[in-house]
């Protein structure tokens, strides 16, 4: 009787885990229901070792000449590829970090579409150039010229009283804003406009239309902060690591998603789970949903675009750093990610 009630009791206490267990709030989806999307294309060239971060050029008449760009940290590269993965151009940079761009914004009154790379080595500063509509390349604006404190990563904000400014991070945790204006001899100048104490911190990214940074603290989570320079700092922190927000920590790269009117997410590489998290860009910022790129892991930077490019991204082509083999630049379909996410609508 004794190895029966034993034999009960421990069945028992299995069936008590067994309804505790399934009975939790689920914060990580489960194995069989995590979204997956396949790259579409890969974008790798022998000299490229490590591209860690990427943004995207629309052409201005014909969006199948658009460009994506790339930093490489290790090969001390940045690369231009059409959309068929070709490389168009290679520029010498000391370990660049994040890079991005804005279009259309005006230097001395002209309009440009801008490319900014943060240098981490041999000086910490911003590398500036401009994009020629007819070759596609990258011209340089800057002479070296614009220092910066220690950096690590960043992004660029263009405000709606037109000035441009990149946002600094850093493995210390320092913020630092600059402004870079034209300098009246066709190059650019920086000014340090404010900073601020996180903790470690590379991957950020600016909501224009309503003047808002998002910064990835890699251990902690998302802060939301002010983009003009006289806002509050440090801001709120709306998305922390841990089971409320289904973050598992060292979050990276950071993208905005607007896949309908009035309606956008903000996409996160959550490196120590090899997934990408989706918040509403709206307050209070809940979680939208998770996927996965197969074959990647460790994501650093990521990007979004939603413009049409043809029947392999007929709205828009998502693309990802991947530490994984020769660690080529993956782009995936955006009408994937969205449909994976149940997202409603398209990008207007």
């Amino acid at each position: 009787m004794s190895t029966l009630f034993l034999v009960d009791r421990s069945a028992f206490r299995c069936a008590v885990l067994w309804l505790v267990w399934f009975s939790l709030p689920i914060v990580h989806v489960a194995a069989e229901e995590l979204v997956k999307v396949s790259p579409v294309r890969q974008l790798v060239t022998d000299a490229a070792k490590d591209q860690d971060d990427l943004c995207f050029w629309v052409h201005p008449t014909d969006p199948m000449q658009s460009t994506i760009i790339t930093s490489d940290k290790s090969a001390n590269f940045v690369f231009v590829y059409d959309l068929d993965g070709k490389v168009i151009q290679q520029i010498a940079v000391t370990k660049p970090g994040n890079i991005d761009i804005r279009q259309g914004v005006k230097l001395d009154g002209k309009p440009a579409d801008v490319v900014v790379v943060n240098q981490r080595d041999d000086g910490f500063k911003l590398r500036v150039f401009r994009v020629d509509p007819e070759s596609r390349q990258l011209l340089p604006l800057d002479t070296g010229n614009v220092t910066t404190g220690p950096n690590y990563g960043g992004c660029m904000y263009h405000s709606r009283s037109g000035k441009l400014y990149f946002l600094c991070t850093s493995s210390a945790g320092t913020v630092e804003q600059h402004e870079l204006t034209g300098d009246g001899k066709g190059g650019v100048t920086g000014t340090r406009v404010r900073s601020w104490a996180l903790g470690k911190c590379e991957g950020a990214v600016a909501d224009d239309e309503t003047g808002t940074f998002y910064i990835a603290e890699e251990a902690r989570g998302i802060w939301k902060v002010g983009a003009e320079p006289d806002s509050h700092t440090p801001g709120e922190l709306v998305a922390e690591v841990g089971e409320r927000h289904g973050l598992t920590g060292d979050l990276e790269g950071m993208a905005i998603y607007r896949y309908a009117k009035e309606q956008a997410c903000l996409l996160v590489s959550d490196q120590g789970s090899n997934r990408f998290v989706a918040f509403d860009l709206k307050p209070p910022h809940r979680r939208l949903g998770e996927f996965t790129v197969d074959g990647v892991r460790s994501t650093d930077g990521i990007d979004v675009l939603a413009t049409p490019l043809g029947s392999s991204f007929p709205e828009g082509i998502f693309a990802c750093h991947t530490d994984v083999g020769r660690r080529a630049v993956q782009v995936s379909s955006l009408a994937a990610i969205r449909q994976r996410l149940n997202l409603s609508g398209k990008a207007q």
